[in-house]
């Protein structure tokens, strides 16, 4: 079969687009001075053995930490924290917004059982952070809340979002913006509910953030 060299044009069109748009942000910008959070108390670490230390250098993050705590009454939390120093809304967006679903699904033995949802949580000095939730099933049906945003300093969470959205990830990628960023994911199991994953997130996590 002869390909028509109109079909051609849109891909290529579409890959110039992209290309141009990684060198004219590589040009560089001024880094964002708005307030910025951190996780207190977090023992970070820039290299750790998999599975962690995989996805952390898949992330690209110059440091990152994974904690799992047993708490009482049967709960559960899984945390996964990622810190960059400096980097561009659309890199971000690349490295920091694929959905939890795609890993725990596609890789792994988890169900996508509900998604959609954003959840947003006020801090005292104003701030808001805004979280995706998933309702992933374990392979013994026990339900697992998960939250999860990228943020960049400045620009705030990327929610709502993922990167499977191509004219959004364009979009995005001819903003110039650059600052600190952080990826924070966690998942939640042993609850009755959403509402109380939600609250147990909030305090255990959320409370602990630090902002400067």
């Amino acid at each position: 079969m002869r390909i028509h060299p109109s079909w051609l044009v849109a891909p290529l069109l579409l890959c110039t687009i992209e290309g141009s748009v990684q060198a004219w942000r590589n040009l560089g910008s001024e880094p964002s001075r708005a307030p910025l959070f951190s996780w207190k108390g977090a023992e970070l670490l820039t290299t750790a053995p998999p599975p962690f230390g995989k996805a952390l250098a898949m992330y690209g993050a110059d440091r990152g930490a994974e904690i799992t705590d047993s708490l009482p009454n049967g709960r559960k939390l899984t945390l996964f924290y990622f810190e960059w120093d400096r980097i561009e809304l659309g890199p971000l967006v690349d490295r920091g917004l694929h959905a939890p679903e795609q890993c725990n699904v596609e890789y792994g033995s988890f169900k996508l059982l509900d998604s959609g949802k954003v959840r947003t949580h006020k801090f005292e000095n104003g701030e808001t952070l805004g979280f995706n939730y998933t309702l992933l099933g374990e392979p013994d049906g026990k339900p697992v809340y998960v939250y999860k945003t990228p943020w960049l300093q400045g620009f705030g969470s990327l929610d709502g979002q993922t990167q499977d959205h191509r004219t959004t990830r364009l979009r995005r990628a001819f903003i110039r913006h650059c600052g600190a960023a952080r990826v924070l994911e966690a998942g939640i199991s042993g609850v009755e509910n959403e509402n109380e994953a939600w609250d147990l997130f909030q305090r255990e996590v959320l409370d602990k953030l630090e902002w400067r």
